[in-house]
């Protein structure tokens, strides 16, 4: 189940960042506190190199950025959640020109190389998640990472 890789401490309800440059360095730092061994320099090199070939914006408000790391021994999740926005350069779009462009939760997933089979399974369970209705409009309502959690294996099991 994709509760099963989420851990609180990696959850920020309020995130700081207006850009996603600043929004990849916040949420990386929150993933280096809390995984010993992780590359900082490495999960931002290859989260902006997956982010240059598709955007991971996967529906209005939600980015789902994922990536392989070879300081990565085991997926690690965080997630993010910006009440005001965060643009997230979403092409041919301004987020001056069409505030729908912003993304308010992100979810960021880092991979050990050389097993797609399990990326592919914690990236379907995601979807599975974020398509059930009410959830994402749940998320902007949370208050704590704990409640944060608590949707998620609420909404996971209920379906």
């Amino acid at each position: 189940m994709f509760c099963d890789y989420v851990k609180t401490e990696n959850i920020i309800v309020n995130l700081e960042s207006a850009d996603k440059d600043c929004l990849f360095a916040e949420m990386t730092e929150v993933l280096v506190r809390s995984t010993p061994g992780l590359d900082r320099d490495e999960v931002i090199s290859s989260l902006v190199s997956r982010e240059e070939q598709m955007n991971t914006c996967v529906m209005k408000g939600v980015a789902v950025t994922h990536a392989e790391c070879s300081s990565v021994s085991a997926p690690v999740i965080a997630i993010g959640i910006s009440s005001s926005g965060v643009d997230y350069d979403i092409d041919g779009v301004s987020s001056k020109d069409f505030n729908e462009s912003l993304i308010h939760v992100v979810f960021m997933m880092l991979f050990e190389k050389g097993n797609a089979e399990k990326h592919l399974r914690i990236l379907a369970d995601c979807a599975r998640v974020l398509n059930i209705p009410g959830f994402y409009k749940a998320l902007l309502g949370a208050k704590s990472a704990l409640d944060v959690f608590n949707l998620i294996r609420e909404y996971e099991t209920s379906y």
